[in-house]
């Protein structure tokens, strides 16, 4: 088998949301309800929902919430669903729009599907890059699964907490033993020692709520 992630331009809704700023839209579940129509559920993380996506909606429904907002809806498609079926492709979720285009995961059976799929694509899409490995076991099925939901489990981290956390984690913060201090996070963010440490406690309690349930 092989997994293929296509990353292409885009021009609908979706994507020019995320022009130019940090914002992602997660994009839980879609369903190809003809050649040119897809209803999808999908979450905007990063900034507040606009008209934007009424453009190539015909039908959509928003529901506001703490860590994200999530909205259901009809729209117009461009013809990704449709080369994922009609190659063989299985759609491997959650896609994520962002920077002004849309990233699509799919596993393949053969490398054959793979290419009939990007040639598919391209025919409507300008793709920007794309990358396709071989999968040969169920663990390497299960850790792609995995890699792909971080996105989800990580949307109830607020912006500040993630930032702090990504610099905890890169700068050997939570390595043992430790190559940087609270000190020189707290000093690169500006902020209080209290402070930074309550924003990386407030950030391991969230991502580890995810994969511990409390009973």
């Amino acid at each position: 088998m092989y997994f293929l992630s296509v990353h292409v331009a885009g021009d609908c809704s979706l994507s020019k949301s995320t022009e130019n700023n940090e914002s992602k839209i997660i994009i839980s579940n879609i369903y190809n309800m003809s050649d040119s129509a897809n209803s999808l559920i999908a979450y905007s993380i990063g900034s507040d929902i606009n008209n934007i996506y009424r453009r190539d909606f015909s039908t959509i429904r928003f529901i506001k919430g703490k860590y994200a907002n999530m909205f259901i809806g009809t729209k117009k498609g461009h013809n990704i669903m449709q080369s994922i079926n009609e190659s063989g492709g299985i759609p491997m979720y959650p896609f994520i729009a962002f920077n002004g285009g849309e990233s699509y995961f799919i596993m393949h059976f053969d490398k054959s599907s793979v290419m009939h799929d990007l040639e598919l694509i391209e025919k409507n899409n300008k793709i920007k890059y794309f990358d396709y490995t071989s999968v040969s076991s169920g663990d390497s099925i299960m850790d792609i699964s995995r890699n792909l939901n971080q996105e989800m489990n990580i949307m109830r981290l607020t912006p500040t907490e993630k930032k702090i956390i990504q610099e905890a984690y890169n700068s050997g913060y939570l390595d043992w033993p430790r190559t940087t201090s609270l000190d020189d996070i707290a000093r690169r963010f500006s902020i209080s020692k209290p402070t930074a440490l309550l924003h990386i406690r407030n950030a391991e309690k969230k991502i580890l709520s995810c994969f511990i349930a409390r009973h």
